[in-house]
């Protein structure tokens, strides 16, 4: 059922609104901690919060940067920290994708 669903998540969040399963999971951290850690969220807590290696978390984090849905910028007071924030176009683009996501859970898990 995992791999099932896990799949046509990654197919249909894909074909329809240009997203993979993992940068879908990355603007939905950030659109919930966003909101309640003045816009901006460090990369330290994201990946506490995912599944994903240091390194691919970052190749998604450039992934959705170079898309312009999210952006990074270092820490003032803390070299080796970066905090992320979700763009406008970011939580457009999330908003969107969530009834798909939410569809196809519901299709897999009812």
């Amino acid at each position: 059922m995992y791999h099932d669903t896990s799949c046509e998540l990654e197919n249909e969040l894909q074909s329809l609104h240009r997203l993979g399963l993992s940068e879908f999971e990355v603007l939905q951290i950030l659109s919930g901690q966003c909101r309640s850690n003045d816009g901006k969220v460090k990369m330290k807590d994201l990946e506490a919060e995912m599944y994903l290696s240091q390194s691919a978390l970052s190749r998604t984090v450039t992934r959705l940067e170079k898309a312009g849905l999210v952006t990074r910028a270092a820490c003032d007071f803390d070299r080796r920290a970066n905090f992320l924030a979700l763009t406008d176009a970011g939580r457009e683009r999330w908003e969107a994708a969530r009834p798909t996501h939410n569809a196809v859970l519901r299709k897999h898990l009812a």
